[in-house]
């Protein structure tokens, strides 16, 4: 029997997020099968609010209180009327709002572990993963079939690296690394330890692989940030994972074959065939499917030198 779950991870509230915004991609009929219909089945829109409020305001709303530690307690059950109030209003509200809840999960212990918390991801998990589970099946062969008509030319522009276009752009690039580090650095400053993994995401996905990371000093604050949240260095690792799937993905539902290409040469860069990491065996059977379409078009030799 599977143990009961207490709280909500952080890693499946972001997940989550990432399939919803896919989800909003693939169409109305989707939307509604893999999260409208599970919340009426559910009952939800019997917890009709009472508020005059859009879902929109009562987004406002609740996010003004969720700065006031005095409101806190009272965060997961207007997520639950938030959402009650939008499954009457539209699936795009619908869809907003349940990011919302998703985000304040990520953001506050008190949240993830509420009653009203627990019974959204009941909710919500089960269909979400069944959609990514679809998505990801179909992703391999429109993937596949979007690479195979590549030419030559194409597939070599998605491996180039990021040129820059003489010195201004190298000045613009540095103070904007520097810019994001010092961010970093901030929030780490007051303890902001979901605002620290959101910038660090952000650097380490754009910037691991140019000349203007600081390995060293990123390692060194993983480090320090560990010892005041044990696992922090996890969860990145985790979050990492996640946002370059969903990147992914996205490139791939676009028919941005080049944004897709990328993402998995990042995703190989920043885990190094580590098969543990979050999404590990999707993203290789895509890495694969590429370089099985690169030796067919006799390229392997261009690209190294071009790398």
């Amino acid at each position: 029997m599977a143990e009961k779950r207490t709280s909500i991870p952080s890693d499946l509230a972001q997940e989550l997020v990432k399939i919803i915004r896919l989800l909003a991609m693939s169409g109305k009929k989707n939307f509604k099968k893999y999260l409208y219909d599970p919340f009426i089945y559910a009952g939800w829109e019997k917890e009709k609010s009472h508020s005059a409020l859009a879902a929109s305001k009562m987004i406002d709303k609740i996010q003004e209180d969720s700065n006031n530690p005095s409101y806190l307690h009272t965060i997961p059950h207007q997520c639950k009327r938030l959402i009650s109030q939008a499954i009457i209003e539209s699936l795009s509200a619908l869809g907003d709002s349940c990011i919302f809840f998703l985000e304040r999960i990520q953001e506050t212990g008190s949240v993830a572990v509420s009653p009203e918390a627990l019974e959204f991801i009941a909710v919500l998990e089960k269909p979400l993963k069944e959609f990514e589970k679809v998505t990801s099946s179909n992703n391999e062969k429109l993937f596949e079939d979007s690479i195979k008509n590549f030419s030559k030319e194409e597939l070599k522009s998605a491996f180039e690296p990021v040129k820059l276009d003489g010195t201004r752009q190298k000045v613009y690039l540095d103070t904007e690394v520097h810019t994001l580090y010092q961010q970093i650095l901030s929030a780490a400053k007051v303890n902001n330890l979901v605002r620290c993994k959101k910038l660090l995401s952000r650097y380490i996905i754009n910037y691991s692989d140019s000349e203007t990371y600081s390995e060293q000093e990123v390692e060194n604050l993983l480090d320090a940030l560990g010892k005041r949240e044990v696992g922090f260095k996890e969860t990145l690792r985790d979050s990492l994972a996640i946002e370059l799937y969903f990147s992914i993905t996205k490139g791939i539902l676009e028919g941005n074959a080049k944004k897709a290409i990328q993402g998995i040469r990042k995703y190989a860069h920043i885990f190094e065939g580590d098969p543990n990491t979050k999404y590990y065996y999707e993203i290789d059977s895509l890495e694969r499917k590429l370089y099985g379409i690169i030796q067919a078009k006799d390229l392997m030799k261009e690209l190294r030198k071009g790398v």
